[in-house]
């Protein structure tokens, strides 16, 4: 069986609070991507078998290793897998390629095992592995609070044509998370790590803007606490190049290093895709992706 990953870009993502041990807390819209990974699955007698068409990513640590492991933990199978994982989302650029490989692991195994399990199920499940696991067990936009568990689907009849462009250098998310501390833009300490989100937050504002599909709505908060720390040189270049190419506006992915630019239409953005590519230096990396709004069969 084979089965496709999401990448996801951040619509939205504010920090309200930092909670006594560190973590911050969030309020954020992500949104799924027509681009991602590929996991190729069997089954096998037992234990798992985990390889990558990148060798340094065949580790323990892996994200896909890691959500198998708590799957058989939890739930105690006696079979097990056999899993190879075809990356194409580039690590350290923010768009949640490891976390989309996880949450995919989180579906094979409840398909494969039959464990029935709902999404909502599937995303408490995924949210120790990280922020944006919980949201990637969706197929469509979702609103993302707290550490990232607390996740709500959004309906909505949009898609945004998007061109993701990716630097050569990666951005560590821990690094950015502390360089964001020292600005004294990661958000106040509070005893509990919560603040009452206002109703006009920009994440709100975006979640309404999509359930009543107003795109012009919806792009005017596009916006990402992390563009304030990512101001390296090739950051900026991603920018620019991406306004040159004809983007309406352009945001960090996630903690970067990548950034995406928002086009009227595809015939727009396919044109600035292929402009870019011819542009930039080897060692950058250009894509066209569009925002998925349902959950589309991941085996192939």
């Amino acid at each position: 069986m084979i089965f496709k990953t999401r990448a996801k870009v951040n619509l939205t993502l504010e920090i309200i609070s930092r909670r006594n041990d560190g973590w911050h807390m969030l309020d954020t819209v992500f949104w799924p991507l027509s681009a991602g990974d590929r996991i190729f699955a069997e089954r096998r007698p037992s234990g798992l078998a985990f390889s990558c068409s990148d060798k340094t990513l065949e580790t323990e640590g892996n994200l896909a290793v890691r959500a198998f492991r708590l799957m058989q933990e939890r739930f105690g199978f006696a079979e097990g897998l056999s899993l190879h994982l075809e990356k194409h989302v580039p690590s350290q650029a923010g768009l949640g390629g490891g976390s989309g490989d996880a949450a995919c692991v989180l579906r094979i195994c409840n398909e494969v095992f039959g464990l029935g399990l709902s999404q909502e199920q599937l995303a408490l499940l995924g949210a120790p592995l990280g922020a944006d696991v919980p949201a990637l067990v969706y197929g469509g936009p979702t609103r993302g609070r707290g550490t990232g568990a607390e996740v709500t689907l959004i309906p909505t009849a949009l898609s945004l044509p998007l061109v993701i462009v990716k630097p050569p250098a990666g951005l560590s998310t821990p690094a950015m998370y502390r360089k964001l501390d020292e600005l004294g833009l990661g958000g106040g300490k509070t005893a509990a790590g919560r603040e009452e989100v206002g109703a006009d937050s920009r994440s709100a504002l975006a979640e309404a803007a999509l359930r009543v599909n107003d795109v012009t709505a919806l792009k005017a908060q596009l916006w990402n606490v992390f563009d304030a720390a990512a101001d390296g040189e090739e950051i900026t270049l991603c920018r620019r190049f991406l306004r040159e190419a004809g983007a309406e506006k352009t945001v960090l992915c996630g903690s970067g290093s990548a950034s995406f630019g928002v086009f009227s239409d595809a015939g727009c953005r396919d044109e600035a895709a292929d402009r870019l590519r011819q542009r930039l230096p080897e060692g950058w990396l250009v894509f066209a992706a569009d925002t998925v709004n349902e959950e589309s069969p991941d085996d192939e």
